[in-house]
Formats: C-alpha cells, structure tokens, sequence
C-alpha cells in the first residue's frame, strides 16, 4: 500500500477520491451508508421506495392529470410548482404507515386480492362479466405497469384500509355530544329582507382640482406605471407549413381505397336479439348453449324475445351496445346474463350490414387537409432542428426569422401582465408563457429560450424598455378624479349602509319602513331557515354564514357585484329545537359526527404510528431524480 501511495497512479486515485468527496460531500456520503438506504428515496420499517417506483407514482399523476386537462402537464411543470416534493411526502406518509403495519403482521391474503380485481370493471370479460386474466394482463400492459407492481398496490391499499377500519370500527359519539350537534342543526332562525338601490342614496360633491391634486399626491406610488416592454415574438407551429406542403390526387385516390370500408363509410347497422328469462339460472344455461353454437330460435325457458336493427348511437344501454358494436364484434357476439328488472337479459349479435362507403368527392378535401398537417407536422420537426441549432449559434431572432421563413411579430409596449397602457391584453404574446416571462429577465436585443406549449413554438426578444414611472399629474388629471369620486361614492355608500344598520337595530326604523323608501317590499322564506334547509334558500354564501353567526336582532348589508343593489337582512328570532325534534335529528348528528370523529382518529393514528415509526429519507437521491426530470425534458 505504501509503495501504490508513492507511485503515480497511486497519487491519480487518491486525487480522484479527495476530489469526489469535496463534489458529492463527505457527509452526504457516510450519512447515506448509514442511513442504510441506498439509492433509495424513503424507507420505514421494512418497506421502502426507490426512484423507479416513485417515477411511476410520478407518471401515474401526470396520466390523471392529462386524462382531464385540455392544456397538457409535464415533469417540469410538476416540479416547478413544488408538486413533485408533495407527492413525495405523501408516498413518505404512506410508507410509514406500511411499514408500521407490516411491523405488527398485517398482510392481505391472496383471496384477498383476487376478491379487490373482480370489483375492478376494466379487468371484466365484456360478454361474462366476470374477471378475465387476459384482459387484466392487457390493461396492465397498456398502462405500463406489471402484474407483480399492481397486485402490490392493491394490497397496499387493502392494508391502509385495514388500518382505517380497526381504529374506526367500534366509534359513536357520546349523547351529550350528539345532543349538542343535535341543537346546532335544527336550530331554527327567521330572517327579513329587502333589495335597497344603492344608486338611489346621496351622491358625494364633486372634487375639486385642488382635492384632486392632493389625491395624485398622496397616491403617486399606486398611480405608478409599472416596466413595459416592446417585445419581438417568433411563433412556429405545424399550420405555418401546410401552405408548402403538396398532396397529390393520387395520393388522396391511394389512401381512399385502402381505407374506405373503415374510415370512409357511413356507420354499420346491425341486427341482434334480446332474450329474456325468469331467472339467473335460466339466463347462464342459454348463454352457455349459445356461446356453443345453439341456435337462440330453438332455446327453451324464453320469457320474452325481442329482436332489433340499428345503430351504435340508437342503443341506450352503453354496455350492450359495446358488445354488439364494439371494434372486431362479429355475428354471433354474446352479452349477458345481466339483469334488467325483474328479469335476466342476454343478447346475441345476428348478423352485420356495412355502412354505404362515401364517394371520393365527398372525403377528398378531407383526405387533403389530414396529409397537409401530418406532413405540415413534420417539416415542424425539421424546422425545430434548425431552430435549436440557430439558438445554439446565438443568433439574434430576426435572423432566426429569416432562417427558418417564419415571420417576426412585433408587440406594443406591455407590461408583466401582458396589458398595455390602455388595458389592452396582448393574448397571442401571454401564450408565449415562459418565452413570454423571460423577456422581463433579459437586456434588449437578447433571445430567450424555446418554450414549446400547446399552441406552438415560441421565441422572444425584448425590443424596447419603457422603464416605470409615475405620469405627470396633467396627464392623469381626469383618470384621478375618476378615481377619487369612485372612493368617495363607495365611502359614502357604506357610511349611508352603516347608518342604517344602527336605525334598524337600535329600533328607530323597521325594514318595512325603509322598503317603502325604496319602493320595494319585504321579503321572508315560506319557512324559518336551519342549518339543514339554508342551501335551499337562494340566498348568498355570505348571507347564510351571517344568519347563523348573527344575534336576534342583527342586520346584515350584502352589496352586488357592481355594488348598485344592496340585500338588507335582519335576523328577526332564533328558536332552538325542542326535545321531539332533538330526538329525530338525532341521527343526522350521530352521522356528521361519527365522520368528523373518524378524521380526528385517524389524524391521531397517524400522528402516533409516525411518532413510533422511524421514517429514513435519502435528499441526495431525491434531489438527483428531480435534477433528472429537468435533464430528460
């Protein structure tokens, strides 16, 4: 050793190891040897998760996400806000509470298992209902995940709910807490109101040019015109291409007749048979002899038979008419035994007449307009190479422009916002998104990165800065008195409103008084208003919260919108439920409580099984998968 120390490779290793330990922190190091992670994220007890499967949990969220959202999600937008580091403390929570349960011998039986899949409808034989294993293997495999992971889930999720179930099971609520929340629901309030016009009540003077003046003094920072920007704008999306794309007749001709009867035809009309019989029994024997080749004329024990012709669309029932029109659905297709009434119903598929296939002409431009954009979409794709190669130059975005043929659009001075100073918003230049950000960040003339969103792909470059500032008083001279006669209305509306507040509730007027004023009438639910009929009402959010929160005798003012009409409301007498009625809400209590009961417990669960249970989280590999989702995209 001490001769390898002394020689020159000896020295290199060394090297390379004191460097290594000063980039990936000695500390880090050893504190991960110890940890007794690996490249592990978390672990707890026995169980543990590593980037792998936290990618899938990851891809998982994103599937949702994209399966309900217009705009698409990726990776980097997860990141970017913070979503990733909170789906891992949720993995993390329910490692720990795995691993706690694995600690004291919880573990679902194989029936167990098979028993959760056969509720899953997506593993189900169309025809038998029943779970069918290939079927099963194809929805895993279409969502890239296997057998092994996904069985390891369910029975993930039955230990959860195995833990929930134990600590919620023997719950009730004592009886004098269930007559309290009894109280508080059938509590009863009667309310009076009537629509007062706002507009109706004493303008405030005019200002004058010296108060006006005083206003744009005392408020030069909120008059302040925020950093606009005159920004350059490149947008390249397939449809700037279709104009230099060229399809033939013959191309059009081609792809016709290998699709026509698939593509190009009206759709099919079908004949099938609806059976029904007394009984299951009855059902699952002719469905057998069917699905054996039996004629559905010659079946015994028929209730019922009724034979139809039509079209996917005509069909209510969307699960019979996937089995007699789904993809690849021949004569003599089954469905059933399912129960319809008090009857058990199959259905057997008798034969098939294909749509008339459309003429040439009528599908052409058709034809057309789909090659355009598959072929518009890849010259998208070559131009995308040369525009990552002229960012990569550093060349300016009007020569950027003219490189790839694509026209340079020029925007007003906007601000961060994308509005102008006249409030206009520049909506092409905010779908920029990040490209559209970034030219707040970079000195004139420089390019910012390529954002590719749904629209299209986009380049900026800042033209011109207007820096903020405050325009002088002349300028503005009309927009401030605006302004300040706008705060002067709201303030005296509301001084006008609190007013009469204090004369309703000291007594001096009534409501019917001051509807009179208004020229408008008093109004009152048919029926005093509970906790368990307020949504019922009409009323405002804010104005229901008030009645339960207000005292006999309170008034309440809930302006407009626009702040034109005012709802002005009086709580005119709360009556507390009596035994009877205690009695019969009683249940609900018992529920609302129970429910709320069950979340406490199972926050205290959780809170004590991570107290016992030592959760061990590795940062530096989290941090390296999530530097990884930046690298990939």
């Amino acid at each position: 050793m001490k001769s390898l120390m002394n020689s020159f490779v000896g020295k290199i290793i060394v090297m390379i190891i004191i460097a290594g330990m000063a980039f990936w922190g000695v500390d880090q190091m050893f504190a991960q040897i110890r940890g007794g992670l690996g490249s592990n994220l978390a672990a707890s007890g026995s169980r543990s998760i590593d980037p792998q499967a936290f990618d899938r949990r990851v891809e998982t969220v994103i599937r949702n996400i994209n399966a309900e959202s217009e705009e698409p999600m990726t990776k980097s937008q997860l990141q970017e806000q913070g979503m990733i580091d909170q789906l891992f403390q949720m993995e993390a929570a329910k490692l720990t509470l795995l691993g706690f349960a694995e600690s004291i011998g919880i573990h679902p039986s194989a029936d167990a298992v098979v028993e959760e899949l056969k509720t899953v409808d997506a593993f189900k034989n169309p025809l038998t209902g029943a779970l069918d294993l290939d079927t099963y293997r194809q929805v895993l495999y279409s969502s890239r995940i296997t057998q092994k992971e996904y069985e390891q889930q369910v029975a993930d999720d039955l230990i959860l709910k195995a833990l929930r179930n134990g600590a919620n099971a023997a719950i009730y609520p004592a009886k004098t807490l269930s007559n309290l929340q009894a109280r508080y629901i059938g509590e009863e309030r009667e309310v009076a109101w009537f629509l007062l016009d706002a507009t109706k009540l004493p303008e405030p003077d005019a200002p004058t040019d010296e108060e006006v003046r005083a206003f744009y003094d005392e408020n030069l920072e909120s008059l302040k015109q925020p950093e606009r920007r005159m920004i350059d704008m490149l947008k390249m999306s397939s449809e700037d291409f279709i104009s230099q794309v060229t399809v033939t007749d013959q191309e059009i001709a081609t792809i016709y007749e290998a699709s026509k009867t698939e593509r190009y035809s009206e759709p099919d009309t079908r004949t099938y048979v609806e059976l029904y019989f007394d009984t299951r029994e009855a059902a699952r024997s002719a469905f057998g002899l069917l699905a054996a080749g039996g004629d559905s004329a010659s079946l015994q024990g028929v209730a019922n038979r009724e034979t139809k012709t039509g079209r996917k669309e005509g069909t209510a029932d969307k699960d019979l008419a996937e089995a007699m029109f789904g993809p690849g659905k021949q004569s003599g297709a089954l469905f059933g035994p399912v129960e319809r009434g008090n009857q058990w119903m199959i259905a057997r598929l008798m034969s098939v007449q294909p749509g008339a296939v459309l003429p040439l002409e009528q599908v052409e431009q058709e034809i057309r307009d789909q090659l355009s954009r598959e072929r518009a979409e890849v010259m998208l794709y070559e131009k995308m190479e040369a525009l990552d190669r002229a960012i990569g130059a550093g060349y300016p975005l009007s020569q950027i422009g003219e490189e790839l043929n694509v026209p340079i659009m020029t925007f007003a001075p906007v601000g961060p916002q994308g509005v102008t100073e006249e409030g206009a918003p520049m909506v092409s230049l905010i779908n920029a998104g990040d490209a559209f950000a970034q030219a707040f960040q970079i000195p004139v003339g420089e390019t910012s990165n390529r954002y590719d969103g749904p629209t299209g792909i986009f380049l900026t470059s800042p033209r011109k800065i207007i820096e903020a500032y405050t325009p002088e008083f002349d300028q503005i001279k009309e927009r401030v008195r605006r302004n300040l006669l706008r705060e002067r209305e709201t303030n005296a509306r509301q001084t006008a409103l609190d007013q009469l507040k204090e004369r309703l509730q000291s007594g001096e007027t009534t409501l019917e008084v001051e509807a009179r004023k208004s020229d408008t009438e008093v109004e009152s639910p048919p029926a005093p208003i509970s906790r368990r009929n307020a949504a019922d009402t009409g009323l405002p959010t804010q104005a229901i919260a008030s009645i339960f929160s207000g005292k006999e005798g309170e008034v309440f003012t809930f302006p407009s919108r626009d702040g034109n009409i005012v709802l002005v409301l009086e709580v005119l007498r709360i009556t507390p439920p009596d035994e009877t009625q205690i009695a019969s809400i009683a249940p609900i209590a018992d529920t609302s409580l129970i429910t709320s009961l069950q979340s406490d417990l199972n926050q205290a669960l959780d809170g004590e099984i991570q107290a016992y249970m030592k959760l061990r989280t590795n940062e530096a590999a989290l941090n390296a998968y999530k530097a990884s989702i930046s690298t990939d995209q």
